[in-house]
């Protein structure tokens, strides 16, 4: 059989009906019963931020916990303080725990009147919505500050998993550089391009043999001796281009008159000259 998520209460709540003077009163009982539930214990009331290792635990609420119209009351969770301030304004319990190592801080506001209908009898007609409150309480007071670490413990972690973190599972590092060609498959942009390679290699590798770059260079290693203006329509007469500068051919090779041969009629795309009129649409 589950365990009951009401076991305790209605004891925790005849320790305090006769102390009861106003209907907050009854939320802040619930919520202290909420807290001992999950391991928190009551060490007194008032904000002092240090523990003396004296003070005497309990589950019970301290004497004097509802004397003023704001409730200040100290808790003690795994050796760590824990301060609950609960602020009534307009109609509403704003209600804040404290954890005293780092200042974290969990919030909780709630309608005093809609949440509270009487201030005896059954936990149904104390507070008919009380499982919404339970579980606004466990989410948005109690887990969101419990399940957090503490600033030392973050720091500690972090410490931890930077000795822990070896250079293979840094993701600013460099990946070293292959082999080239150990790996045709798999191209690295760090591979240098393979030595038979004619035209290009020298703009990819500093290193390489002299020799033409990306742009073709018709008076290099590789021209055609038989024709020295090869890829330039007409031709260039020699000393045109100086010897081993690159030039960019106007055309491709072939493409201008060979030696011998009548050159190639003009563009179709060229204009007629002035005034001519072939009377073609007449």
């Amino acid at each position: 059989m589950a365990a009951d998520p009401l076991f305790g209460w209605d004891l925790t709540f005849k320790t305090v009906e006769k102390d009861l003077k106003r209907k907050s009163d009854v939320l802040i009982a619930f919520i202290h019963w909420n807290l001992t539930k999950r391991g928190f214990r009551s060490i007194g009331i008032g904000d002092e931020r240090t523990l003396t290792g004296e003070e005497e635990k309990s589950e019970l609420l301290p004497n004097g916990w509802n004397d003023k119209d704001n409730y200040t009351l100290r808790y003690v969770l795994d050796e760590k303080l824990y301060i609950l301030h609960g602020l009534n304004t307009d109609g509403n319990l704003i209600i804040n725990l404290l954890r005293s190592d780092d200042l974290a801080v969990s919030n909780l506001a709630v309608n005093i009147e809609e949440s509270v209908k009487t201030m005896s009898g059954s936990i149904d007609k104390l507070m008919p919505d009380y499982k919404d409150l339970m579980f606004n309480i466990k989410r948005d007071l109690i887990d969101i500050i419990t399940q957090t670490p503490t600033a030392s413990a973050q720091t500690q972690t972090t410490r931890e998993n930077q000795n822990d973190r070896g250079l293979n599972n840094d993701p600013l590092r460099i990946p070293p550089r292959p082999l080239p060609c150990i790996n045709p498959d798999n191209r690295d942009l760090w591979e240098l391009p393979p030595a038979h390679l004619p035209v290009g290699r020298s703009d990819l590798d500093p290193f390489a043999p002299g020799g033409g770059g990306m742009i073709f260079n018709p008076f290099g290693p590789r021209r055609d001796i038989e024709n020295p203006g090869l890829g330039i329509p007409g031709g260039l007469p020699r000393g045109a281009v100086p010897p081993g500068a690159r030039f960019d051919p106007f055309a491709p090779p072939g493409a201008g008159p060979m030696p011998g041969r009548r050159p190639p009629p003009p563009d179709a795309d060229h204009l007629p000259p002035p005034g001519f009129n072939d009377n073609m649409f007449m």
